[in-house]
């Protein structure tokens, strides 16, 4: 991992020394590590200098620049950030895929629960898949493969649900009762992330 001093930060961003410690003060820029007297910046600084360069270009103020990386660095998500409800209305609320509702893989994501057939028609309505399906053009190709997806993952989906319910029927004995599926869902997403992705390292 790369690192600098500041005077090569400053050259390398195109950022003054001088900024880059008022932006440090600000909050917007991450400290340095330090050695003593000695500070090291890394591509984390070097992506947020860019990050505050093209914010300001496009008119937000230092203040806003804060704000937006207090949020960001919270857990939220661009829209959390602004202060918008993007999904409401950037979106569409369902997507009408262009294949023939009769076919096996199409009946393969109806049991699965990830496409409708609303009059003759094959309509997506999650919105996470929604989102990365949209602007898509091969609408046949796309459906085989989630339904390849689904029937090879359906089984171990299945158990995998069967733990997971199991697990939190032990937990509960405390005030964190309500929040307990919620929590899973978060437990087991990070844990199937961190999986694929060993996976896809491995794959390479």
């Amino acid at each position: 991992m790369a690192e600098y001093r500041l005077e090569d930060l400053a050259r390398i961003s195109g950022v003054s020394a001088r900024n880059i410690r008022a932006y440090r003060e600000r909050g917007l820029l991450d400290s340095p590590r330090r050695v003593g007297r000695s500070a090291y910046y890394g591509d984390r600084h070097l992506d947020q200098l860019t990050a505050i360069s093209q914010l300001l270009a496009k008119g937000f103020n230092s203040a806003h620049i804060a704000e937006f990386f207090v949020a960001l660095r919270g857990g939220k998500d661009l829209a959390d950030a602004l202060g918008i409800r993007a999904s409401d209305w950037c979106r569409p609320a369902t997507l009408v895929l262009n294949v023939d509702p009769a076919g096996d893989d199409v009946h393969t994501l109806v049991e699965f629960g990830l496409v409708h057939v609303v009059d003759g028609s094959v309509e997506v309505a999650d919105s996470a898949l929604v989102a990365l399906i949209n602007g898509t053009e091969d609408h046949r190709r796309l459906v085989r493969s989630m339904a390849h997806l689904a029937r090879a993952t359906g089984p171990t989906i299945d158990h995998l649900a069967e733990l997971v319910a199991a697990a939190v029927a032990q937990c509960q004995e405390g005030p964190l009762d309500a929040r307990l599926p919620e929590l899973a869902r978060a437990v087991v997403s990070a844990g199937v992330g961190r999986a694929l992705g060993a996976a896809a390292a491995t794959a390479d």
